[in-house]
């Protein structure tokens, strides 16, 4: 007998009556786990997506050049997915706890499971596999029609993959201290909003006999134990009342149950805090992830730089480590993911024709700022006559 098997004994115990208990733990971890997915998953994705917005840029001593890379990193690092998938994959990992990129035939894949063995020299990965397919957690691993793939080789950090950890340690020390909390007060919300517009009678039953007082107790626990029940679960409640000489119907109007407050918008609410405190925890002002409009551009600034950038700062140093190594980043070559915001040129001429023509960065790396493609003969500096020094201006003219 599994979890789920006595998940449905409890069901079938409660249809005759009889027992609440394995539904009523399954009903309360489900309303902790389902807020605390939606939070997570709103700000890992939006963050994930805005990772995705960037391209890898091959660079040879702060020169942009072509690389044999760069299709695999910015068109398809697989026969599975695209580079944009990939890349929310591989952000969506990291904030998961950790992430596992192989490099496999030429091509680079996420592991969903592998072993780790930790070693002074370079861990190695064990037991790791891949399974690109969303229908796989209907069937059991390795199995069915979309079984995972199975590497029996090792995996070596810096060779063949590289692992990336999440060190975000106050996202992790949140999640494991505030769920109970916030799953209790959402249970509480959803108790009063299960109450709100019942029909609620009292039934009068005359007792011709008298009762001993332990059975008077006992008969009272067992009133109130089925009471509270029917009051979460049933439309329509009668309640005893003994303090009648004969049977009596005194219904209360609904009318009555309505003034108690709708909890609906409080959903709503307990669902922002959730938002507001991930999102301040992953470094993304909470205003975007909730769709504010107000100050978009600072907050946008703010999310690229507090969040991220260091996250591609590790993919990028990732992807040196397997493609470049020592060797190839000590000869000045690197790998950087950048261009994450679109930049409108035209709202930012004036800013782009001060930068470029000022003689302080390079035509491409202008472009570069810009979200355009570098040009061939763009790694060059151009200045014009206003920047130069008064004594090379009298010479000239």
């Amino acid at each position: 007998m599994g979890l789920f098997s006595d998940i449905w004994a409890s069901v079938k115990a409660t249809i005759n009556g009889t027992d609440f208990t394995g539904y009523d733990a399954l009903f309360n971890a489900q309303v902790s786990l389902s807020m605390k997915t939606v939070a997570l998953d709103t700000c890992t994705t939006y963050l994930a997506r805005l990772v995705s917005k960037g391209d890898f840029v091959y660079k040879e001593n702060d020169s942009i050049a072509e690389s044999q890379f760069d299709y695999l990193l910015n068109v398809k690092p697989n026969p599975n997915q695209t580079a944009s998938e990939f890349k929310v994959a591989m952000v969506k990992k990291i904030l998961d706890g950790e992430l596992l990129v192989i490099n496999v035939d030429g091509y680079f894949y996420i592991a969903d499971n592998f072993v780790t063995v930790p070693m002074l020299s370079g861990n190695t990965y064990t037991g790791v596999t891949i399974n690109f397919s969303s229908d796989s957690v209907a069937n059991a691993p390795n199995s069915g029609p979309f079984a995972q793939k199975y590497f029996q080789n090792v995996f070596t950090q810096g060779v063949n993959c590289f692992h990336l950890s999440n060190d975000n340690e106050g996202i992790n020390d949140y999640v494991n201290t505030m769920w109970e909390d916030y799953g209790r007060l959402f249970g509480i919300l959803v108790t009063n909003q299960l109450r709100v517009g019942q029909l609620r009678a009292k039934l009068s039953i005359p007792v011709s006999n008298k009762l001993e007082d332990d059975e008077r107790v006992k008969e009272q626990k067992q009133y109130s134990e089925t009471l509270s029940k029917r009051l979460l679960s049933d439309p329509v409640v009668f309640i005893p009342d003994s303090g009648k000489a004969k049977s009596a119907y005194d219904e209360v109007s609904a009318s009555k149950a309505s003034n108690i407050q709708n909890q609906i918008t409080d959903f709503g609410n307990l669902k922002k805090i959730f938002i507001t405190e991930i999102s301040g925890l992953l470094g993304i002002p909470p205003a975007l992830v909730l769709g504010e409009t107000a100050n978009n551009s600072e907050n946008l600034d703010l999310a690229i730089e507090s969040a991220v950038i260091p996250i591609a700062n590790k993919i990028s140093e990732g992807f040196i480590s397997l493609l470049l190594k020592q060797s190839g980043y000590s000869s000045g070559k690197t790998i950087e993911l950048t261009g994450f915001k679109t930049i409108n040129i035209l709202d930012r001429a004036d800013a782009i024709d001060k930068v470029g023509s000022s003689g302080i960065v390079k035509i491409n790396e202008v472009r570069e700022a810009s979200g355009l493609s570098p040009l061939p003969d763009g790694d060059k500096v151009i200045m014009t006559k206003n920047y130069e020094e008064k004594g090379n201006i009298s010479e000239n003219t």
